[in-house]
């Protein structure tokens, strides 16, 4: 049995359920989004919680060139 929980380590059902609650209200403001766009919000929701107040126009620019690693978001 090889799932991404194995490989990656299982998420918590309430951690899901926060983060899918703190996604959704963030996105109320762009009031919808299109699917074909969906996952430059999700790219740049996760830069905000990944750097939460540290976030700056430099580590924008170099997660946007890939410079620095991909990890996922700790909730």
């Amino acid at each position: 049995m090889n799932s991404i929980a194995q490989v990656r380590g299982a998420f918590h059902i309430q951690n899901v359920n926060a983060y899918d609650s703190r996604l959704k209200g963030w996105m109320k403001r762009f009031h919808g989004v299109s699917t074909k766009y969906l996952k430059h919000y999700l790219g740049w929701r996760r830069l905000l919680e990944h750097y939460r107040t540290g976030l700056t126009t430099l580590l924008c620019l170099l997660e946007a060139l890939g410079r620095l690693p991909q990890r996922l978001t700790q909730t």
